[in-house]
């Protein structure tokens, strides 16, 4: 049928979708219909899935930074038991979805309540909680209250021994990327992870600059733009 997406969809519970990436059935949690038209037609993310899928080793540590309701963090830990998944949420209340979610679909995800920047300190944070984390008022919705946020550098989480240190990361901070991998720069030169995955929003260039002077090369992710995929160079 013309027009009709490549991706194999199912629905499952009222709550979720099955979609199925590189040949594993993973089970989305969703909450508007806006989320389920997103997975009707090819999207960035789907693509984004699909590579991730076919980057991950077992034994590997994957950090999802800006992590929402676990998508990528759920795609992650479907592909192998030994994979370990760490989440980071920092608005509260998709953060206690997020928990909801680990614990109803029963993967073992990390979730840290905490926003990951380039240093210990507050923001101002401003969030839809039912939409993309970030995106106030995203699709209609109604914005939810302005509330004060922690920020922590990930050298310092790993550095304490509080999460591991990544082989692969997904960034989606909405305009924070760049402030993210300045907080991680220790752990990044020290330790060269595999693949660093980062969603372009208003910082691309110096996202770019970044990585290059982390040594990072870029690779294309076919129909995924605004992502950006780097592999040690």
């Amino acid at each position: 049928m013309a027009g009709r997406p490549p991706n194999a969809i199912r629905l499952s519970r009222r709550d979720s979708i099955v979609h199925e990436v590189g040949g594993i059935d993973v089970e989305l949690p969703l909450e508007t219909y806006w989320q389920y038209q997103r997975f009707r037609w090819m999207h960035p993310e789907i693509r984004l899935f699909e590579d991730l899928v076919g980057e991950l080793e077992p034994g590997d540590v994957f950090y999802d930074v800006g992590a929402h309701l676990g998508w990528h963090a759920v795609v992650a830990s479907s592909v192998h038991d030994e994979i370990d998944v760490v989440a980071f949420e920092p608005h509260p209340t998709t953060a206690n979805r997020l928990r909801t979610v680990v614990e109803t679909t029963g993967h073992d995800i990390d979730v840290h309540e905490v926003a990951l920047h380039e240093k210990a300190s507050t923001v101002e944070f401003t969030a839809a909680p039912s939409s993309a984390a970030h995106v106030s008022g995203a699709h209609g919705e109604r914005l939810s209250d302005t509330i004060t946020i922690e920020t922590v550098d990930g050298d310092s989480l790993v550095a304490s021994g509080t999460v591991p240190s990544p082989d692969v990361l997904k960034i989606d901070a909405e305009g924070a990327d760049a402030a993210v991998l300045r907080g991680l720069r220790t752990t990044i030169e020290r330790d060269r992870p595999r693949v660093i995955y980062c969603e372009v929003h208003t910082d691309g260039e110096e996202i770019e600059r970044l990585l290059d002077e982390l040594g990072y090369e870029f690779k294309p992710l076919r129909d995924a733009r605004p992502i950006l995929k780097a592999l040690p160079a």
